[in-house]
């Protein structure tokens, strides 16, 4: 008998999900080393993990035994954080586990489940996994949403990739319209403790049984190689869930920093939350100086950019810039065409991002120039006009073009009309946007058989343009 025969079939119909965190593939396409890479296409928090050295030191001396399944100092540690109960808590592998524990213990074959688009693909991947039929909405009226007729709404809040941050209040109010449909509402705080905390529903949750609260330690404190999050749900929930998940789903050393972490950091997290909005709004500015680029507003510790409007699409982006070290999310696995997603990050790996895209801009024009100029070597003669060129005007209306980047920039000579100006990203740039003399047919003419000749662009320099100027 057929293997396809024997096995579920919706594992045939779905394809992984695609994440960022592609540390190690990244290295091997860029051929460097993985600690030459940054990666902002993962969100973690910037600040790094707190020191823990001595609290997995300490935990050594349990790797001998088992962990008590039951939890009780993590489920008490997490219920204190959140001012809930013990038996409100259930522990995960981190949130992917708890996504797929829900979605185990309550998808059945044919039921419907509401997604807001674009979000988080792992909620459709294990609702689909367990043969849910998917309505999608869009994002920005999910909290209008009338949830009749389903099995389950998903919310993550702050959204993911947008960074958008739902108010308490408007939560609350889908939050209630599910319970008293009887329908759950599944809401992701994987973020909000990088966002605004205050925003929580996980004390609503704790009292109500169709309202599921999910909280990640990964993203809150840099600790992806730890996998620990926790659900916070009413307690005949929790029962149930705390029943079918996998036994010791924690092991020794997520449990130790699990709790000591949950206890013990308050002014880390002020620090955080100072650091994250001070960046963010610097690496917003920044980006949305790029041409091309328009930064999504947003409340979480990573930015959304849409760059339809830019001259490379977001996967040759990706990947042009890795080649400077720097990892980025394609939005595509999102379905958003030619959107790219950024962590906020330290000030100084910013820099080093927008230094990277400018890099990236500078290549392409450099190649396109070579392009465009062998062109024209080609025909022996300058275009008097390129009104029919993708890219006109690029500098002003009416203008004779041969070059789409003049083989002398940055010449830095004056005279031509061209000046040195103020980057909005800092630092300053030549620019020659009031130069006319390359579109100039005769001075085209002359530079154009010049290189023809062989002559380098100084003597090319020397024998046409000085002239002319």
């Amino acid at each position: 008998m057929p293997l396809k025969d024997r096995i579920r079939k919706t594992v045939f119909e779905l394809t992984p999900c695609t994440h960022g965190a592609r540390v190690a593939e990244s290295a091997e396409e860029s051929g460097k080393k993985p600690d030459e890479l940054i990666d902002f296409s993962v969100n973690l928090n910037p600040l790094g993990p707190p020191n823990l050295k001595r609290v997995l030191a300490n935990s050594c001396v349990s790797i001998n035994s088992y962990p008590d399944n039951r939890y009780p100092g993590f489920k008490k540690a997490a219920a204190e954080y959140l001012n809930v109960a013990p038996g409100n808590i259930v522990p995960g592998n981190g949130s992917s586990e708890l996504i797929r524990l829900f979605a185990e213990a309550v998808i059945e074959p044919g039921d419907k489940v509401i997604i807001p688009f674009p979000t988080f693909s792992e909620y459709e991947f294990q609702c689909r996994l367990f043969g849910a039929d998917i309505e999608h909405v869009d994002y920005g009226s999910i909290t209008e949403l009338e949830p009749d007729n389903c099995k389950a709404v998903f919310l993550c809040n702050p959204n993911n990739p947008t960074g958008k941050l739902i108010k308490r209040e408007e939560v609350l109010q889908l939050a209630e319209k599910c319970a008293g449909s009887e329908v759950f509402l599944f809401v992701d705080e994987a973020f909000i403790e990088l966002s605004d905390p205050e925003q929580s529903i996980a004390g609503y949750a704790a009292s109500n049984d169709f309202v599921i609260v999910l909280r990640s330690l990964t993203k809150t404190y840099a600790v992806p190689g730890l996998r620990i999050g926790f659900a916070v749900v009413s307690r005949d929930l929790a029962g149930l869930l705390n029943k079918i998940r996998l036994p010791w789903n924690l092991n020794s050393y997520a449990l130790a920093v699990g709790e000591h972490l949950l206890k013990n950091n308050k002014n880390y997290l002020d620090r955080s939350l100072e650091l994250i909005k001070k960046e963010r709004q610097w690496l917003a500015s920044r980006l949305g100086a790029i041409r091309g680029f328009k930064p999504y507003p947003g409340d979480a510790n990573f930015i959304l950019v849409d760059i339809g409007d830019f001259a490379i699409n977001s996967a040759e982006l990706e990947e042009r810039i890795l080649r400077h070290g720097i990892i980025i999310r394609d939005c595509a696995s999102f379905g958003l065409e030619n959107h790219i997603r950024v962590a906020v990050r330290k000030r100084s790996e910013n820099q080093r991002l927008i230094k990277a895209i400018s890099a990236v801009i500078s290549e392409w024009g450099s190649e396109l120039a070579e392009k465009e100029i062998g062109k024209a070597l080609e025909r022996g003669v300058a275009a008097r006009s390129r009104i029919d060129c993708e890219y006109y005007p690029c500098h002003f209306k009416g203008q004779d073009c041969t070059f789409c980047f003049c083989p002398f920039y940055p010449c830095g000579d004056k005279r031509t009309g061209g000046e040195f100006v103020q980057r909005p990203t800092g630092g300053t740039v030549w620019s020659c946007a009031r130069c006319r003399l390359i579109h100039e047919g005769e001075i085209a003419d002359k530079v154009l058989k010049a290189l023809m000749k062989g002559k380098k662009v100084r003597e090319v320099w020397e024998l046409v343009m000085e002239p002319a100027l």
